[in-house]
């Protein structure tokens, strides 16, 4: 039986996750265009434990506890059963890279160039019978977007608490759009405290930086310490797939981020799973990962968040605050029940919901 040739494009999270499971594939040669160069900074993915990631456990931090606070309430949730977990990206991708145990994998590193639907490397045609292409948009007009700059930080004093991660604070200025930040303690004197803006315009790094020293100030009374490391990164909340004759969007380009969260990296796990599956069952090709109603629904979100970002933080802290964390945790990663959907859809302010969707009805 002749093997089938199988193209992946990008050098990211995607790209990564579907090469380190390119055994599982029957019958099939591949080759990894990884792109010239890969001038990425590292940084961390977050999600919440599932069956996709039981097989790396190993390599992820994990916390029972998260918290979401406001100005006026603050609520702890607890899962044993589907932790926060957190990811470093050089981490994953040398553990991706340390499972690539398939001989028939080929890893170039020279840019792929498309040109009237074809792909080309070195100006010669890339030939194969599917090609997967997982690289970065080049740029995002008039979406919202989710920016941030994150600070992992060391003190002299030991004035945090490891067991529970504060996944949004939104005691902020939240003039320029909806921010909250976001702080996930490695230890008593260690952490990463992240800067975030939901807005579709990116600030400057002063801003940030100063939402972050305000906050460390103002809650933990710390001025002075380290800064170990610094990331930034910039996610469209918005559901975009890029349809190309010839090719499969995966990843962020190809649906895989959740447009009302920004998360995305358990939906490329399940991304990379359904394809698999579909591969070797010779079916046609499908990326689409979220539900109908799931992205109506985070459409609906997304425009009134547009148009009403100022009272989302006591919205947001009310719209969760219903839920158990195992419920909070299911609706993050795509598994919400109908039971958890009705509680959320119950603590919507109707109006404002209704007004967001007769505009997206007269837009579409």
């Amino acid at each position: 039986m002749k093997k089938k040739i199988i193209n992946i494009f990008g050098g990211g999270c995607a790209g990564f996750s579907f090469m380190r499971r390119s055994q599982e594939v029957k019958d099939a040669t591949f080759k990894f265009y990884l792109g010239s160069s890969n001038n990425e900074k590292d940084h961390y993915w977050g999600f919440w434990r599932n069956k996709y990631s039981y097989d790396f456990d190993k390599i992820c931090l994990k916390w029972n506890k998260w918290k979401i606070i406001n100005y006026m309430n603050e609520k702890t949730f607890y899962s044993n059963k589907y932790p926060y977990c957190l990811i470093n990206k050089n981490k994953w991708i040398n553990f991706c890279k340390r499972e690539i145990k398939n001989s028939n994998v080929k890893i170039i590193k020279k840019k792929v160039e498309d040109i009237n639907s074809k792909f080309f490397v070195d100006k010669k045609p890339i030939e194969g019978d599917y090609f997967f292409d997982s690289r970065n948009v080049a740029s995002y007009k008039n979406i919202l977007l989710q920016h941030f700059i994150g600070l992992t930080i060391e003190t002299n004093d030991n004035k945090f608490d490891p067991s529970t991660v504060i996944l949004m604070d939104f005691r902020c200025n939240q003039s320029r759009g909806l921010h909250f930040i976001y702080f996930i303690p490695f230890s008593e004197n260690k952490a990463l405290i992240e800067s975030t803006l939901f807005s579709k315009n990116v600030e400057n790094r002063k801003f940030y930086l100063s939402a972050i020293n305000s906050y460390l100030k103002n809650f933990f009374n710390i001025k002075v310490f380290k800064v170990l490391k610094e990331e930034k990164g910039i996610i469209p909340l918005h559901h975009m797939n890029f349809f190309q004759e010839n090719s499969v969007s995966i990843g962020t380009r190809g649906g895989a981020t959740k447009p009302s969260s920004g998360y995305t990296f358990i939906y490329i796990q399940k991304q990379i799973s359904n394809i698999i599956y579909q591969l070797n069952n010779n079916l046609k090709i499908n990326n689409i990962i979220h539900t109908k109603f799931s992205l109506f629904m985070d459409k609906i979100y997304i425009k009134a968040l547009e148009r009403n970002p100022k009272i989302f933080p006591d919205l947001f802290y009310k719209m969760n605050s219903r839920l158990s964390g195992d419920e909070m945790a299911l609706f993050m990663n795509g598994n919400a029940s109908l039971k958890t959907w009705l509680k959320i859809i119950h603590s919507l302010p109707k109006l404002l919901f209704l007004n967001a969707i007769w505009h997206y009805i007269k837009r579409n």
